[in-house]
């Protein structure tokens, strides 16, 4: 390894030898960066750019290897030295006792198998009511039958055993069940008093008292049998839930969230393996990165804590885990795993292989992800658009026979749409939860606590209070809006208020009048004046914040690719980092290139290139930057082999890049299918209400006392309440569209605001142009 590709960090060297150091070297003669060589050309700067963007890419040669490997694979291909490898030999860990004398694990150790079930005499059933309390006793005699429910709890990583959780969970359903008992008494008693209170009045000596209250009053007899059985249905509803229901939503829920986490971890260990870490080093760190890693992360913890608290070398640790762990894919791997330790194979090409193996999985799950996606947006066009257009019509066809159906209208478009719309959004939320990437904050500030009253009489003190708080008070007036732009939602705490002022003011000019009178007399102008124009005041800065900031996060997404190459292939051809940071500034644009500028100066002045990567991928707050950094920064602490990181992150960050626009692409025709189904209840609510509900009105108001009688009473129609309804649902609908149309298409509700107050906007045109 050269001095260019040593990692910044790297001490292998004394700082003061004597330095047999390229003698014509540029830079300052003391104090001298060891990552800083001489200065970059124009030349070596276009023959970089050439082979990380048009060129061959980056590939890990130098000392390690000979030869080029085109960008565009899958992976990178990589070959370690001859010198054998410490990480490819089974780590011993603690060694195990002998079977003769094992040592006794506490019950939350998941190698601890369920005790066989068998006949308890007396004096044991006696004592083991008396250690745990007959009910926990109970589930505890037991052990077979609820063997499942065990495995069940510690794939969801639940920490209580099955006898706990199961009494835990009587204890739960006893209180639903006497909750829901009382309250459902209470109301049937409180309607019985108010609808026939007579029959309590009756004198307690009639001989007829009870039969006309028990017999003849059906309210009085469901006031009595009613909460018995809600309490029944309420209390094995807990039961269920909690015993079949959750566990199971649980263990599904980290299944999806390890597929999805899969490839990134093999990755950050295949980066971390391929530097020379020890593999239980590796393990901890990524035990360790649960906030970037999510689940996969827990899995590996537990294979630390097997190896540190139970006292498991490495191999009965993961194999404890294999045998638990509820994905299939991370089952096989650590199958595949303990064979390549077990057999002494080379684990840096294993992981190299099985990174590229996990990008093909990870594909698949998003296909059939997509095809959930697409059976949701038909099952949307179904629900919310055909039956409430189904519903709408049947019961104003029905009214017109005599019915009063006006109050079930208005409790469908005021009531029963939205809240069916909010759980639909519930549902998709629920399924794409794992496919989430939270943000993370990488660097974490060191403060320590003084005591006021220690320092309260240095006069230091009192100055750095007062310069802390100049400093604050300047970078807010200078850049009052950049705490709104980092989190577009703050925006509402401004907008919210605006919006309800612009409606005050509405009211305040007359332009509307705030009643049901003015509703019904002027609905259009009523409803844009009181709820349209306030929602878009409202919400169209946070959407226009979110678009933009969503977009700046896609931009970097897809260039940062590039950039990982060309750093690479500036650390390959012997470019130091400073200068290879500055030639990436030359290639790129607008936010990231300022960014990578901050970086340059970072790693120049302070000499720490992972805290400059970490400060880097802080400020940009993009999931997908954060997981490379981290990749790049674990990596560069543990090698000095910086080109062979970035290329592996370059690879990998490609990859994924595709894997987001594929996505992308996919879901658009569902985004289409919301909008058009949309489209098609506005069209048919505008002919309703145009070529209907008009006419319907105007023979009203002719219709006089020698009209032909018909079946019909024109006259009692109420067409003002039905055009009002219908603009309204309308509304509703639009709004509500546009929201899960963005949680379809993005698996975010706040790219739904494009969509939804364009449908809002377009709904308050038609109606006014057309109706």
């Amino acid at each position: 390894m050269t001095d260019r590709d040593r990692f910044p960090g790297d001490d292998s060297e004394d700082d003061d030898s004597d330095g047999s150091k390229d003698d014509d070297s540029i830079g300052p003669e003391v104090h001298e960066p060891p990552f800083r060589g001489p200065t970059l050309d124009e030349t070596t700067a276009e023959a970089v750019l050439e082979d990380a963007v048009y060129g061959t890419g980056v590939s890990r040669d130098g000392v390690l290897r000979e030869g080029v490997v085109d960008a565009s694979d899958s992976g990178v291909e990589l070959e370690s030295e001859s010198d054998p490898e410490p990480e490819s030999e089974p780590e011993p860990g603690v060694e195990p006792e002998s079977e003769s004398d094992p040592e006794p694990e506490p019950e939350e150790a998941l190698s601890q198998p369920l005790v066989d079930e068998r006949d308890l005499s007396a004096t044991e059933r006696a004592e083991l009511r008396e250690a745990y309390g007959r009910v926990r006793a109970f589930f505890k005699s037991r052990s077979v039958r609820y063997r499942g429910l065990q495995r069940r709890l510690q794939q969801a990583r639940v920490r209580d055993t099955y006898d706990e959780y199961l009494t835990t969970s009587v204890t739960v359903a006893v209180v639903a069940a006497l909750l829901a008992g009382v309250v459902t008494s209470v109301v049937l008693v409180a309607v019985t008093v108010i609808a026939e209170p007579a029959v309590l009045e009756a004198p307690v000596g009639d001989g007829d008292w009870g039969r006309d209250v028990f017999l003849t009053n059906s309210l009085v007899i469901a006031a009595l049998t009613v909460p018995l059985v809600v309490s029944l249905v309420t209390g094995a509803t807990a039961w269920i839930v909690r015993n079949y229901y959750y566990p199971r939503s649980v263990v599904a829920a980290r299944r999806r969230s390890i597929a999805l986490n899969m490839p990134y971890a093999i990755t950050f260990m295949y980066a971390l393996t391929s530097g020379g870490m020890n593999f239980i080093e590796v393990c901890r760190r990524l035990g360790n990165s649960e906030e970037v890693y999510g689940e996969v992360a827990n899995e590996f913890d537990l294979v630390v804590r097997e190896i540190d608290l139970f006292g498991n070398d490495l191999l009965q640790a993961l194999d404890n885990v294999q045998t638990l762990t509820p994905s299939e894919s991370l089952q096989q791997f650590l199958d595949d795993l303990l064979g390549v330790l077990e057999s002494g194979g080379d684990l840096e090409t294993f992981l190299e292989a099985e990174s590229e193996e996990a990008l093909d999985d990870a594909l698949d799950e998003q296909e059939s992800f997509i095809e959930t996606l697409g059976a949701l947006s038909e099952v949307f066009v179904v629900a919310f658009i055909a039956a409430p257009l189904f519903l709408i019509v049947v019961l104003m066809v029905v009214s017109f026979l005599g019915a009063n159906t006006v109050g079930v209208i208005a409790a469908l478009v005021y009531v029963v749409f939205p809240l069916a719309m909010v759980g639909f959004l519930l549902v998709v939320d629920l399924l794409s939860r794992p496919y989430e990437v939270p943000t993370t904050s990488l660097t974490v500030e060191q403060r320590r606590t003084i005591e006021t009253a220690d320092v309260a009489d240095d006069p230091r003190f009192a100055a750095y209070w007062r310069s802390k708080q100049e400093t604050g008070l300047r970078a807010f007036l200078s850049d009052p809006f950049r705490a709104i732009r980092r989190r577009p939602v703050r925006s509402l705490w401004l907008t919210v208020p605006a919006g309800v002022g612009v409606a005050g003011l509405a009211v305040w000019a007359g332009f509307v009048e705030a009643s049901v009178t003015g509703l019904f007399a002027t609905p259009l102008r009523t409803t844009v004046g009181l709820a349209v124009v306030p929602l878009v005041t409202a919400t169209g800065p946070l959407m226009v914040l979110h678009e933009r900031e969503r977009r700046r996060t896609q931009i970097i997404t897809e260039r940062f690719p590039d950039v990982l190459n060309i750093l690479a292939s500036a650390n390959r051809m012997g470019v130091d980092l400073v200068d290879a940071f500055e030639l990436v500034t030359r290639w790129a644009s607008g936010t990231l290139a300022e960014e990578l500028e901050k970086v340059r100066n970072d790693v120049a002045w302070n000499h720490d290139v992972t805290g400059a990567l970490l400060a880097f991928a802080d400020r940009l707050n993009v999931p997908q930057l954060t997981r490379t950094m981290t990749l790049v920064a674990e990596g560069t602490r543990s090698s000095g082999d910086l080109h062979g990181l970035l290329a592996i992150a370059a690879t990998n960050t490609k990859a994924h890049a595709k894997l987001t626009r594929a996505r992308r692409r996919e879901v658009g025709s569902y985004v289409a299918i919301v909008v058009v189904g949309f489209l098609v209840y506005l069209l048919v609510i505008i002919m309703v209400s145009a070529s209907y509900l008009g006419p319907i009105g105007e023979l009203t108001v002719d219709s006089g006392p020698t009209a032909v009688e018909s079946p019909v009473t024109l006259g009692s129609i109420p067409v003002e309440t039905y055009q009002l309804l219908f603009l309204h649902s309308a509304l509703v609908q639009g709004f509500g569209s546009g929201l899960i149309a963005g949680k379809l298409a993005e698996n975010d509700i706040l790219s739904g605001l494009k969509y939804g107050l364009g449908l809002v906007v377009l709904t308050v045109l038609a109606f006014f142009l057309l109706v």
